[in-house]
């Protein structure tokens, strides 16, 4: 780890090892701040609750990195593999957003070209 700063796949390292992950997969992010965040699937979270999964992450991030944890990682959601590939067939599909209908029109001259 450099100074200060934590990579993306120091991060997934760390989670791996710490968690004994098996097969994880990882959605991460640098932000412009320097923190890691994103998601962390793995059925290593089956059947917890969302705050056991967070205590775990973050038991794991402070036991690596000490009261710096929380200047390096961001927020990290936990999936299990079920949650994470949700089949969405047949769900409904989000409202679209209103646009404007487009039109052809001719652009009107400005007053400056009408004289």
């Amino acid at each position: 780890m450099a100074k200060g700063r934590l990579s993306k796949q120091e991060l997934e390292n760390v989670l791996i090892r710490r968690l004994q992950l098996s097969a994880p997969q990882f959605v991460l992010e640098k932000l412009p701040g320097g923190k890691v965040s994103g998601s962390v699937v793995s059925d290593f979270f089956r059947g917890m609750t969302d705050s056991e999964r967070q205590r775990r992450i973050w038991d794991a991030l402070d036991a690596e990195f000490g009261p710096n944890s929380t200047k390096l990682v961001g927020t990290l959601l936990a999936y299990s593999d079920t949650e994470w590939y949700v089949d969405l067939d047949g769900a409904p599909a989000p409202p679209r957003p209103k646009t404007a209908r487009a039109t052809r029109r001719k652009a009107r001259p400005t007053a400056s070209a009408r004289r």
